[in-house]
């Protein structure tokens, strides 16, 4: 049985009792969006799945199967039904009203996300307690996966103390990162760092807000009032250990915890600029381009999925423009993201053109599409800060190429 095949099985048996479809119409519905539009299976199920909810009126609550126990370590999978006995090891300020609770949740294979939202109504959870979670619902956002309480949920105070599988203040098993190479969130490190900049906070939930830097370049850092950790003085030196990153609008920051461990180190850090430039070919335009949805809700802009944003849900997007592009000089490739100013200029197709383009073909992939065909083969110089394997492109110019012809390029780049 194919993949798609086996996910519309699945489908028809939550739908069964509430819509009269086949497993056929079921299957032709999903290979539609995996084979002609090349979704992702995952995502063309929720699309489906979003369907039919619609369709019949229901809630996505009210088709759950039975839910299994299960482990942190073990969740795999997007949309699936499970119970889980973890405890809060921590617990985040929330960034949106729609949000009750967020942070993470730990037992003896790891830790993960989790989110609770205030329409459901749910009984406040505490730091540091462990709790029996039923019918809880697994997310899945760029590869990393979390957990959603909802108004099925049953929270259960279980006096048990579980020996979490998370980092500890002092146990030395972080990797010490420099702060240009952070392109992960919920990753436990260790810094050494200057505090070049401190901000007035903006919420009393905050002790303190600024800025790090190192060699490397320099990122944002949070210290919450609940970790009782002790203050940080602006031009000093300090080792941080058991900090958590976090990621929003695209940039990434730090959270220190109550499990931080802070060591003022006497000694002087030159802070670096992470500004790179590249150049080469443009050889591919990524999945993920031209004209996209973003969240709308405050301090969120993560890219929607199938309408969905993995932090707030179903939400009534933004469109923006963004290109992630792979530029190519013949001995290395460097991805890039160029913003909506940067894409504009690159593509030559503004925000408003572009939304008249989409809704003139009732398709949003035909602006990355002609973008495509506008830029793709073309010699760039490109500057900007990294994030991760990234560059940040902000300057830009189109160059002469060198001796090695464009095409032969892309001929390359198609066979890797």
């Amino acid at each position: 049985m194919t993949d798609v095949r086996q996910h519309a099985v699945d489908i028809h048996e939550q739908f069964s009792n509430h819509l009269d479809i086949g497993v056929d119409d079921v299957e032709a519905r999903l290979d539609t969006l995996v084979n002609e539009y090349r979704v992702p299976a995952d995502e063309a199920r929720r699309s489906v799945v979003s369907h039919y909810l619609d369709e019949a009126g229901l809630e996505r609550e009210d088709i759950r199967g039975e839910s299994a126990s299960m482990q942190i370590e073990s969740i795999d999978t997007a949309d699936q039904w499970i119970d889980v006995t973890a405890e809060v090891v921590q617990l985040w300020e929330p960034r949106s009203e729609s949000i009750s609770q967020v942070g993470l949740l730990g037992d003896e294979t790891g830790t993960m996300k989790f989110v609770s939202f205030a329409t459901s109504e749910l009984p406040e959870i505490e730091e540091g307690t462990t709790y029996r979670f039923e019918n809880v619902v697994t997310d899945e956002y760029q590869e990393r996966f979390s957990i959603k309480l909802n108004r099925t949920t049953g929270i259960e105070e279980v006096d048990e103390d579980l020996d979490v599988d998370a980092p500890e203040s002092g146990r030395g098993e972080n990797a010490q990162v420099e702060l240009a190479a952070i392109d992960t969130d919920e990753q436990w490190i260790d810094v050494t760092a200057k505090v070049t900049e401190l901000w007035e906070p903006r919420s009393e939930s905050i002790s303190q807000v600024g800025l790090l830097g190192d060699q490397s370049g320099a990122t944002k850092f949070v210290s919450f009032a609940t970790s009782e950790l002790p203050e940080l003085d602006e031009g000093a030196v300090y080792r941080l250990e058991n900090v958590v990153t976090d990621e929003y609008q695209g940039d990434f920051s730090v959270k220190l915890n109550r499990t931080t461990s802070i060591e003022r180190v006497e000694e002087d850090i030159e802070v670096g600029d992470n500004t790179v430039e590249a150049e080469g070919v443009l050889i591919d335009i990524q999945n993920g381009s031209g004209l996209i949805k973003r969240c709308p809700n405050d301090d969120c802009t993560r890219v929607l999925q199938n309408g969905r944003c993995s932090e707030h849900g179903e939400v009534e997007g933004e469109f923006d423009l963004r290109i992630k592009g792979v530029l190519d000089d013949g001995n290395e490739v460097q991805e890039t993201i160029f913003d909506r100013e940067a894409t504009a200029e690159l593509g030559g197709i503004g925000l408003e053109e572009a939304k008249e383009m989409a809704m003139d073909a009732l398709d949003t992939t035909v602006v990355a599409d002609e973008i495509n065909e506008t830029v793709l083969g073309r010699y760039y110089r490109v500057s900007g800060p990294t994030l991760g394997r990234y560059l940040l492109v902000n300057e830009m110019a189109e160059i002469s190429g060198p001796t090695t012809d464009p095409e032969e390029l892309l001929i390359k780049a198609r066979s890797i």
